[in-house]
């Protein structure tokens, strides 16, 4: 989940350089993803699979940030004090398509599993918007105010768009569908990360006052999915929260312990800790199944989390550009 997104527009975005196409991709291999620098301000995309994946050219320069949907059709890209939609990555030429009405002072976004929907917040504004994308370009709905609550601590949006989940810390875990007022779910105190599964009917939240993971099935009161707490250990800090697209497994990244800790879900059950050698500053789908655990520093291997089957750590090699 991404949270480092800032408060800035775009208004045109050019690619640098001579512009790339879709057969200049074939060539290069299949388009796995798109990663974001903040050294280099440029998004570039990730060719090839997990394993097998090396950084290409960028199609985006001079960004401020950026958060790209899974699949990488579409991106919210900042610059130069304006922020828009952009679509088209993958065709390495994209264009500008965005609405009216974007609320100011963005600093998160979401993406359902596809990348159809956007979910914005603005943490100044306390104020939550989705945007509906699709062929036609994008419509932005009536922005929510959360200030009736407070500041939205957790975020998560199902696979459909249609049902969002925010927590408030000492008030706890509220959920509402498109039109309707949000509900209180459980009233935890420390809600700090919420991810659906796949069918949209069953959320899970990071309860951080209690050291669990709470499971809750079609609005269903909270059940414990797992304990945190560990022997002699910190409590944990969450970076992101995600169920694999098969549905198998349930990831949580710890930026404190440094690992990816991958539960089972069938069985509750945890089924393997993945050790990191840094804390994690990102936990970004690049698709369903494979996520983006960093990509904040200049020339530095690229970690990605393909949960395909059982999750596992694939790297890209390091990217040799110039800060710009």
């Amino acid at each position: 989940m991404p949270r480092w997104f800032i408060s800035v527009s775009i208004a045109v975005l050019s690619l640098p350089g001579r512009p790339a196409n879709a057969q200049s991709a074939s060539v290069r291999g299949p388009i796995s993803g798109f990663v974001y620098s903040r050294v280099s301000r440029t998004v570039r995309p990730l060719f090839g699979i997990p394993g097998a994946t090396h950084i290409g050219s960028p199609v985006l320069a001079e960004v401020d940030s950026a958060s790209i949907a899974p699949g990488g059709e579409w991106a919210l890209i900042a610059k130069g004090g304006h922020f828009s939609f952009m679509r088209g990555l993958p065709d390495l030429a994209p264009v500008e398509s965005s609405p009216g009405g974007l609320i100011d002072a963005v600093d998160r976004v979401l993406w359902n599993r596809d990348g159809s929907y956007a979910l914005l917040y603005s943490s100044s504004g306390n104020r939550l918007q989705r945007v509906r994308l699709s062929d036609t370009g994008a419509i932005a709905d009536r922005p929510v105010d959360l200030s009736p609550w407070g500041q939205a601590t957790a975020l998560a949006i199902d696979p459909a768009g249609q049902q969002i989940a925010f927590g408030v810390a000492g008030l706890g875990l509220y959920l509402f569908g498109v039109g309707q007022s949000p509900a209180l779910l459980s009233s935890m105190a420390s809600p700090a990360a919420a991810a659906f599964d796949g069918t949209g009917q069953r959320l899970y939240a990071v309860d951080l006052d209690r050291q669990r993971i709470a499971e809750f099935d079609s609005g269903s009161s909270a059940l414990e999915f797992a304990s945190l707490a560990q022997p002699d250990a910190p409590a944990v800090t969450p970076v992101g929260l995600a169920v694999s697209g098969d549905g198998r497994y349930l990831m949580l990244t710890d930026s404190t312990a440094q690992a990816v800790r991958v539960y089972e879900t069938a069985s509750r059950g945890l089924a393997t800790t993945i050790p990191l050698d840094f804390a994690p500053s990102r936990f970004e789908a690049l698709s369903p199944s494979t996520f983006l655990l960093n990509g904040d520093n200049s020339n530095e291997w690229l970690l990605v989390l393909d949960a395909r089957q059982l999750p596992s750590i694939s790297f890209v090699p390091a990217n040799r550009e110039d800060a710009q």
